[in-house]
C-alpha cells in the first residue's frame, strides 16, 4: 500500500471516529432548542476568549525559539508563531499532522534541518506531559479549601464525586498504576524486546527522557519555564472567562472552571480532528457534576468546541497566507518579540 493510501485511510479513519463519537453525544439533542440557545449567548466574553488563546500561541512560539536557538540556528519569532497556527490547522484535518507541519513550516523559511526541528517536537511534548498534570495538581492543591467548601453546600455535586472516588474505583486505579510501574519495570530490562509493540513503547519513553534532558542546554531556563506554565494558565483561563458567557455557568466559579478544564483537556487528547465528539462528552460530564441540565451543558461544549475551531482555521488561513510575505522582509524587522525577550 503507497504512502498515499495510507495517508488517505488515516484522514478517513480520524474523520470517522470523531463524527462517530460527535454523534453519539449528541444524537438525542433538540437542535430547535440548542441554536436558539446560541441566540441567548453573551459573545462579549469570546473576545477575551479569543484574545488568551493568541496570547498561550505567542507564548509558546517564544518557548519553542528558546529550544531551537541553542542549536545554534536564529529562528525569526513571527516564523515560529505562524508555524504554531499552521499545526493546529493541519491538526484540524488529522491529528498529530501538525507537529510535522509546523515542523515543516519552520525547516523551509529558517532553513533549520528538519530533523532537529522534529526533536525539539519531542521535547515539547514532553514538557506538556509533565507540565499539564503538573498544573492540575498544583490547582487542585491550592483550591483544596475552596473545593472543600464547595462540596459542603453542594451536596448532589458531592454526592456524585463520591459515587465516582469510591473505595473500590481507587482500587483499580491503584492496581492498574502498580501493573503499570511492573510492565515498565521490566521493559526497561528487556523482556519484552522481541515484541513490536513494546519495543515502540520503550522508544517512546527512551524519546521522553532525551526531550527531557535536552532541556539542559536552553539559555533561558526561567523565561522556558514561565512561557511552559503560562501556555497552560492561559488555556485554564479561557474556560474561566467562558463561563460568565452562558447564563447557566455565571455562577459556576474558578473551581468548577478548573474541573470543566481538566475535563476538556482529556477530551482533546482523542485521536478525532480537534478532539471532536470527545471534548464534547468530557465536558458535557463535568458540567453535569455542578447540576447543570445537559441540554445546557451540551450547548456550552458545542459552542466553545466550534468558536475555538473556527479560530484555529482562520488563523491557520491567515497564517499561510502571511508567511511568503513576512519572508519577504529583512530579518531585523520581523522579530520584535524575539528580540526583547
Amino acid at each position: 500500500m503507497s504512502k498515499l493510501a495510507k495517508n488517505i485511510i488515516q484522514f478517513v479513519v480520524f474523520i470517522a471516529f470523531g463524527v462517530l463519537l460527535f454523534w453519539l453525544v449528541y444524537k438525542d439533542t433538540n437542535w430547535r432548542e440548542l441554536f436558539n440557545g446560541i441566540k441567548q449567548v453573551n459573545y462579549c466574553w469570546f473576545i477575551l476568549i479569543a484574545i488568551i488563546g493568541i496570547i498561550s500561541h505567542i507564548s509558546r512560539a517564544i518557548r519553542w525559539n528558546l529550544l531551537i536557538r541553542p542549536m545554534g540556528y536564529e529562528t525569526r519569532f513571527w516564523n515560529t508563531f505562524f508555524a504554531v497556527m499552521v499545526g493546529y490547522f493541519a491538526n484540524l484535518a488529522v491529528p498529530r499532522l501538525g507537529e510535522v507541519a509546523r515542523c515543516g513550516v519552520v525547516s523551509k523559511y529558517d532553513k533549520v534541518p528538519l530533523s532537529k526541528v522534529l526533536g525539539t517536537m519531542i521535547t515539547e511534548r514532553v514538557i506538556d506531559m509533565i507540565t499539564m498534570p503538573l498544573f492540575i495538581v498544583v490547582a487542585l492543591l491550592a483550591g483544596s479549601g475552596l473545593i472543600q467548601d464547595f462540596l459542603s453546600t453542594n451536596q448532589d455535586v458531592s454526592a456524585k464525586m463520591s459515587s465516582i472516588f469510591n473505595i473500590t474505583n481507587l482500587l483499580i486505579f491503584v492496581f492498574i498504576i502498580a501493573i503499570g510501574i511492573i510492565l515498565f519495570y521490566l521493559l526497561l530490562k528487556g523482556k519484552f524486546d522481541r515484541i513490536p509493540f513494546f519495543e515502540k513503547i520503550k522508544n517512546f519513553a527512551r524519546n521522553l527522557y532525551d526531550g527531557l534532558m535536552s532541556i539542559r542546554q536552553v539559555k533561558k531556563k526561567f523565561w522556558f519555564i514561565f512561557h511552559s506554565l503560562l501556555i497552560w494558565v492561559c488555556y485554564y483561563l479561557m474556560v474561566v472567562v467562558s463561563m460568565p458567557a452562558f447564563g447557566f455557568t455565571q455562577d459556576l466559579g474558578f473551581m468548577a472552571a478548573l474541573i470543566v478544564f481538566i475535563a476538556g483537556s482529556f477530551g482533546m487528547i482523542a485521536p478525532a480532528p480537534n478532539g471532536i465528539g470527545a471534548y464534547h462528552f468530557m465536558v458535557i460530564q463535568a458540567l453535569l457534576l455542578f447540576g447543570i441540565f445537559r441540554e445546557d451543558a451540551a450547548l456550552y461544549a458545542f459552542l466553545i468546541h466550534t468558536f475555538q475551531t473556527l479560530l484555529l482555521l482562520l488563523a491557520g488561513l491567515f497564517s499561510l497566507f502571511m508567511l511568503p510575505i513576512i519572508n519577504r522582509i529583512p530579518k531585523a524587522e520581523t522579530n520584535p518579540i524575539a528580540n526583547n525577550e
